[in-house]
């Protein structure tokens, strides 16, 4: 008998282990049943009472284990998100902190996505989020190091990568295409300048690689441009002027230094005009005064 009573009362304690652990971590039974709430309109579930109440306790063991962020992890990424986290354990609890946006993919898609974290490290998952499913398109067509990359690209750029290299003759054509995309001053111009319609027909070449890298700066756009040819030509000449207009300055910069200093010294040394006009008429009067007498006689 008291056999039956130790194990019935260990029974009953290991059902309400984790609920106590909750509870003495803070958690509410009311914030639990919200989340489980939330979760399941995010996963486009309707739950009968039994299932929630079955779900509230297991969520309650994954926040007596993991800490209660996991529960606004859940409410992020849905039903699903207690799934994988009970599945991948810390690894995806962490991630999800990390990562506030990426409950939800990661809840959907944990699977494909926490190898590629492991191996590459969060932009892999920033990828993802800007254009899910590419990660590991760009990992197999450019390698990892394409990847990080990526991840503060536009989600249109990372698309037109993906597309061109599926059309590439071969590998060193991939290779060119991302180096002349990553090595470009203005990236998303330059697969403008590809010829999409060209290239989805025939497929995507070197030559072509090469010639929209060229012309992507503008430097060569006037060969298909002719206003844009105007508009590098008005800017060259600009240049040009002013480069000319400069090394004149420059070359007749001490001639006129010297002519004004010696300009300045002379208007110095020089007598003022009242001063020399005095002294002419003195000049003048002393002649009359010497030849005064000798005209009496």
């Amino acid at each position: 008998m008291m056999k039956i009573f130790v194990l019935s009362a260990a029974a009953l304690f290991a059902a309400f282990l984790p609920e106590a652990r909750a509870a003495a971590g803070g958690i509410a039974a009311r914030a639990v049943a919200e989340t489980v709430e939330t979760a399941a309109k995010r996963s486009g579930r309707i739950l009968d009472a039994g299932m929630k109440k079955t779900l509230e306790k297991r969520l309650l063991a994954l926040a007596a284990r993991y800490g209660d962020e996991v529960l606004p992890t859940v409410r992020r990424g849905g039903l699903e998100a207690m799934e994988e986290g009970a599945k991948h354990g810390e690894r995806f609890w962490k991630l999800c902190r990390r990562n506030p946006k990426a409950a939800r993919l990661l809840a959907l898609r944990a699977d494909e996505v926490l190898p590629l974290v492991r191996r590459i490290g969060d932009e892999a998952l920033e990828v993802e989020l800007r254009a899910p499913g590419s990660a590991a398109l760009i990992a197999r067509e450019f390698g990892d190091a394409a990847v990080r990359h990526l991840a503060k690209a536009p989600r249109g750029d990372i698309v037109k990568l993906l597309g061109y290299a599926a059309k590439a003759d071969s590998p060193a054509t991939k290779r060119l295409l991302f180096r002349s995309y990553r090595n470009a001053r203005r990236p998303s111009r330059f697969l403008e300048r590809l010829d999409w319609k060209r290239i989805m027909a025939t497929g995507l070449s070197a030559a072509a690689v090469t010639a929209a890298y060229k012309t992507s700066d503008g430097l060569q756009q006037g060969l298909r441009d002719p206003r844009a040819a105007r508009a590098v030509a008005v800017r060259a000449a600009t240049l040009l002027v002013g480069t000319f207009c400069g090394i004149i300055v420059i070359l007749l910069m001490p001639l006129l230094c010297r002519r004004i200093v010696r300009a300045f010294a002379a208007g110095r040394s020089a007598p003022a005009p009242e001063r020399r006009d005095r002294e002419i008429r003195e000049e003048e009067g002393s002649r009359q005064q010497v030849g005064a007498p000798g005209r009496e006689e």
